[in-house]
């Protein structure tokens, strides 16, 4: 988490900000009780060139964008934690003695620097509480290092545009938290239930295995939404942004035999996109390959069989039972929206209610912005340090 200025509940809402390669979205929340009020949610498409692998290349440019889509809602005070790309961030498992703060993440650099792609100077590293039986010494930690312009880039983006940035988290815990606010409302069976998470970006997909509450197994594959936002582009000579809107529009609608119902104006149409989507599903297959591959298989067995869905594809129509036929596992979504109470207009409720698969990072950020309103920032306060936001 990035370090900030604690504030009082109350005295100012929370946000989630979802910085992706091809839009952003953002949540705006407040809590009373144990209920999550959602103020607002919104998004907007990013130019061609403003992100380069997860870097804010034009800040000002960007934050006139975020002031202009914010400026719709009359929560200026508002602050934020924002998303750091699975992909670009190296996660390693590892042994540390039993520290805390400064002197847990100076083991954790020592012990990770060798196995990083960038020097550990230029990363913000973070690792979660060791695990260790009582008379043990050391314990199983889960470290995570990002490049520091990574993060700078968006914090600094978004304080031009007035927000106050409180956190960055990574993507994929932004969705865990979600997935286990929802199992915590089922039986303790569920709760320590392992599980499978598939999250379709724009230009990437994350698989994710959770086992045991612990984060075992991350990664990404070049193929996302805008493959089959492609298809409708050469099909119907469109835009790209205007293919996404026809994906996004509620009535349209994906067959088993991968052909793609919508309407274009007042007419039907019909598209195959079944290649596209086959792409995907085979790249899905793959990792599971590739995991069972590293795991002996009493170590996953019954993991593999339940499938959360997210991002914003996975809100068409019919691909979840494409996806659980093709392959023959069960598919559901994460339905990032469910208990809390919407407070916005019913355009924007429209917008959000029919694709709410798209905002489920945007809302983990949110829950994680609420849940550290009352932390106490230390005389460090003012160093930007990335840090897992709570333990893995």
């Amino acid at each position: 988490m990035l370090n900030g200025t604690a504030r009082k509940s109350g005295e100012r809402l929370s946000m989630g900000v979802d910085i992706g390669s091809a839009s952003v979205k953002f949540v705006i929340a407040d809590e009373s009780s144990s209920r999550v009020d959602i103020k607002g949610a919104s998004s907007f498409t990013v130019p061609s060139g403003m992100i380069q692998e997860g870097i804010v290349k034009e800040p000002r440019k960007f934050a006139k964008l975020f002031a202009s889509k914010l400026s719709e809602y009359d929560y200026q005070r508002t602050s934020a934690v924002i998303s750091v790309p699975s992909n670009l961030a190296t996660l390693r498992w590892v042994t540390l003695p039993l520290l805390e703060g400064e002197e847990l993440r100076d083991a954790a650099r020592y012990k990770v620097k060798r196995h990083l792609p960038f020097p550990v100077e230029s990363a913000y590293v973070e690792a979660s509480a060791p695990s260790a039986d009582e008379d043990d010494t050391t314990g199983q930690s889960l470290v995570i290092a990002v490049r520091k312009e990574v993060i700078d880039s968006r914090a600094e983006a978004l304080e031009i545009a007035g927000i106050q940035v409180v956190g960055a988290e990574l993507e994929a815990q932004a969705i865990l938290r979600i997935v286990e606010r929802r199992l915590s409302e089922q039986s303790a069976l569920w709760r320590d239930a392992s599980l499978t998470i598939i999250d379709v970006g724009a230009n990437t997909t994350h698989m994710y295995v959770v086992q045991n509450q612990k984060l075992q197994f991350i990664r990404g594959v070049k193929f996302g939404g805008h493959k089959i936002a492609e298809a409708l582009v050469a099909e119907f000579n469109c835009t790209l942004n205007e293919a996404d809107a026809l994906l996004a529009h509620p009535e349209t609608k994906l067959s088993q035999d991968g052909i793609l119902h919508l309407r274009i104006g007042d007419l039907p149409a019909r598209v195959s996109v079944q290649q596209e989507v086959d792409k995907l599903t085979r790249e899905f297959l793959r990792l599971l390959r590739y995991f069972r591959s590293l795991h002996p298989e009493r170590s996953y067995a019954g993991i593999l069989d339940h499938v959360i869905v997210c991002g914003g594809l996975t809100s068409l129509q019919g691909l979840d039972d494409y996806l659980q036929i093709v392959l023959g596992l069960r598919v559901e979504r994460a339905k990032p929206f469910a208990g809390m109470i919407g407070k916005f207009n019913r355009e924007t409720f429209e917008t959000v209610a029919n694709r709410q698969e798209a905002f489920t990072v945007a809302v983990g950020l949110a829950l994680s912005a609420l849940a550290g309103r009352n932390i106490s920032i230390g005389d460090d306060s003012v160093r930007r340090e990335f840090a897992w936001a709570r333990s893995a």
